[in-house]
């Protein structure tokens, strides 16, 4: 469906894999996918490989966008190297955290995140029980 994305799930967590710098309408895209597949509950954002270059008002754009998609409990790791792109990052974290139920942290490197990741595996699954009443 995405020329420069791959998206793809492994043990539960989805990782979203750009090729090269996403513009915000591709990003809008995948989350919009995400959120029909309802495959967002543990994500990773992975811009490891690529030059990120979105402003501060494309990320708040895009926090926000995501908050009204992804509805149920989440956690979203975000993977970029870069000293600008994780700053920018460490941004969106606390975009995507005002009022809301998700989780969101940056990363420098995908074994750091994908670990944080399996750690909220078992808090998410309890927070979704709960809400679920089982």
């Amino acid at each position: 469906m995405f020329a420069h994305c791959i998206i793809k799930q492994v043990d539960g967590i989805t990782t979203i894999h750009f090729s090269r710098a996403p513009i915000f309408d591709e990003a809008r895209q995948v989350i919009d996918q995400l959120a029909v597949e309802k495959s967002y509950h543990l994500r990773l954002w992975d811009f490891s490989d690529i030059l990120f270059d979105f402003n501060m008002d494309e990320i708040r754009q895009i926090a926000l966008y995501g908050k009204s998609k992804f509805t149920e409990p989440n956690r979203v790791a975000v993977v970029a190297p870069q000293d600008s792109a994780y700053g920018t990052l460490r941004a969106f974290e606390v975009y995507r955290q005002e009022k809301t139920h998700s989780i969101t942290r940056a990363f420098r490197t995908k074994p750091e995140a994908i670990e944080w990741l399996e750690d909220q595996r078992g808090i998410l699954k309890s927070l979704m029980d709960a809400s679920s009443g089982t």
